[in-house]
């Protein structure tokens, strides 16, 4: 295409001009327009800076101060002293922000002025003039006040010292997320005295509360009673080695399955983990559980009183008996087997127990041995069976062998119903032994493995005891396996959930008692040395419920 010479010199001019020239040297040049400035880009500024509860504002003895994990974006804290003021939930505050508003959920939050639940963890969102936001978590770990656990405070009137003697306490219990005391310190003391055999020496004590009534505390409805216990669990990183035996037991030892002989006692203790607070200062997590005893809701079996000793029809039962081997120890009411093996009278206690009543149970006990040890031991008729319940037997050893509980006879509970002439055994109780937490558990692929050719611990002096001996007849071997085979897939599935779900629904009561018990060692030379995490010891014990099943599998064949 040609393109003129007069095209050319009209679109030289106009490029000119449009840089700022002028086409006529005589006229002076234009001044361009002045373009707006551009408005400044709002910087977004919606930072949480830092964040703290004053004491002046909530009643508390010292500030507060807030932990921000940039990773997370979550500020915490931890605090262990008791809050003495109403709604100790309810708290203000006071925090830095280079953000427009704070906000929790819809309501505004004013630093220093506004009341929050801390209760539970919650969000805070910071938002920008510009619109913009930023959120950030806050979880503070304070027993008292979260809704993880039911909350125990005891006010001692004075050091909690001895397992014989009562001290008066004032008590206050809170269930989950209640600020509504089930019973308050205005309410009438209760008795509080130490409890357990060796538990009893490590640093963090087990308890025995005593109620001036019959009570149902935090939902254990199970049983109105005045007595119930709090465990420590001092030897157990977990926390919930008692607790898992009693959930199997629960599966076992069952009512409504219509699978126990008449006369057993369908009872397992109840198991609440509670937060315990001793004076102002957090004592950690400890399991509330049943006392062991004869009664409405626990093992419900025939009252005894003195007088019925001289009544034949009454002079039967009941009776419950624990295998002790701390009986040395000053149990007031107690004998011993034809076998060497140690029993107390648990109930009836000393001062409703007439002479021929416990001559009795002595003079049955000594038969049933007699029987299990005689040369025609195996009689389906005449042998153990006419004297030991075989249906509870295997239940008990299944819970003990599945725990791989090395502890397992030497605090053993048995009863006798009136007019049954049998002992039958449990309740379960005392598995803190148990998932390999005991050095002396047995190992390998072989029977020796089983807690029954293991021992059942005892002291030498008792050789061979009575597990050993029934686990010599070939048929109750027969009659193990099956009822294992029937419960295994139940029992499993059941410690692998509760392994799974229990850790994290306390978990900042777990990180709150581990924070003041340091459990790196074991204060008894029997027990394991635990793994190096909590989360660790948790998985080890899980690897150790498949790897037991797994063995009884092949052992109760």
């Amino acid at each position: 295409m040609r393109i003129s010479k007069f095209f050319l010199y009209t679109l030289t001019a106009v490029l000119f001009v449009g840089c700022g020239g002028s086409a006529d040297p005589d006229l002076p040049p234009e001044t361009p327009e002045k373009p707006e400035d551009p408005k400044p880009e709002l910087e977004s500024t919606c930072n949480l800076t830092s964040l703290k509860l004053k004491a002046s504002d909530n009643g508390l003895p010292k500030d507060i101060v807030f932990t921000l994990d940039k990773k997370s974006g979550t500020y915490s804290a931890m605090y262990l002293k008791w809050i003495a003021k109403d709604n100790s939930e309810m708290l203000i505050p006071v925090f830095t922000t280079d953000g427009e508003s704070v906000w929790c959920g819809n309501q505004k939050v004013v630093s220093g002025k506004t009341l929050v639940s801390f209760a539970d963890d919650f969000v805070l969102t910071v938002k920008a003039e510009n619109g913009d936001k930023k959120e950030y978590s806050v979880s503070f770990n304070c027993p008292q006040i979260n809704t993880e656990l039911p909350v125990l405070r005891l006010q001692p009137e004075t050091g909690i010292v001895s397992r014989d003697a009562y001290v008066k306490t004032k008590l206050d219990i809170y269930r989950s997320g209640s600020a509504e005391g089930v019973w308050t310190a205005d309410d009438e003391p209760v008795d509080v005295r130490g409890r357990g055999n060796s538990t009893w020496g490590l640093p963090k004590k087990p308890y025995r509360i005593k109620f001036p009534v019959k009570f149902s505390p935090v939902g254990l409805d199970h049983a109105k009673a005045k007595s119930w216990v709090i465990l420590a669990h001092d030897m157990d990183k977990s926390l919930l080695r008692n607790h898992l035996a009693f959930e199997i037991s629960r599966i076992l030892f069952n009512a409504s399955e219509n699978y126990h002989n008449e006369g057993a006692v369908m009872f397992t203790p109840c198991s609440q983990f509670v937060n315990v607070y001793m004076n102002d200062d957090y004592h950690g997590v400890y399991q509330m559980s049943d006392q062991m005893e004869v009664a409405k809701g626990r093992i419900d079996i025939d009252r005894l009183k003195a007088v019925d000793g001289s009544d034949a029809s009454k002079i039967t039962g009941g009776y419950l008996v624990e295998t002790n081997i701390h009986h040395d120890e000053g149990y007031p009411v107690s004998f011993t087997s034809s076998r060497g093996i140690y029993m107390d009278h648990k109930y009836p206690k000393d001062d409703d127990m007439d002479i021929s009543q416990y001559k009795y149970m002595e003079d049955f006990v000594r038969k049933a041995e007699s029987a299990l040890y005689s040369s025609n031991f195996t009689d389906p008729v005449n042998g153990w069976r006419k004297w030991f319940d075989e249906k509870t037997l295997a239940d008990f050893i299944i819970v003990k062998e599945f725990a791989g509980d090395m502890d397992g006879y030497t605090s053993t509970y048995f009863y006798k119903r009136r007019g049954v002439d049998k002992i039958f055994f449990g309740p379960i109780w005392d598995l803190d032994k148990g998932w390999n937490n005991d050095k002396r558990t047995p190992h390998g692929n072989t029977l020796e493995q089983l807690m029954i050719y293991g021992g059942f611990y005892m002291p030498p002096y008792i050789n061979p005891d009575w597990f050993h001996r029934f686990w010599q007849d070939a048929e109750f071997r027969k009659f193990v396996g099956t009822r294992w085979a029937q419960k295994r897939e139940a029992l499993v599935s059941k410690v692998l959930s509760e392994l799974d779900s229990r850790p994290m629904s306390m978990s900042k009561a777990i990180r709150a008692n581990f924070s003041v018990w340091d459990f790196n060692y074991q204060y008894s030379n029997e027990a394991n040395m635990p793994a190096r995490t909590y989360e660790l010891e948790i998985q080890r014990m899980k690897d150790l419920t498949v790897q037991r099943a797994e063995l009884l599998d092949k052992l109760f064949r």
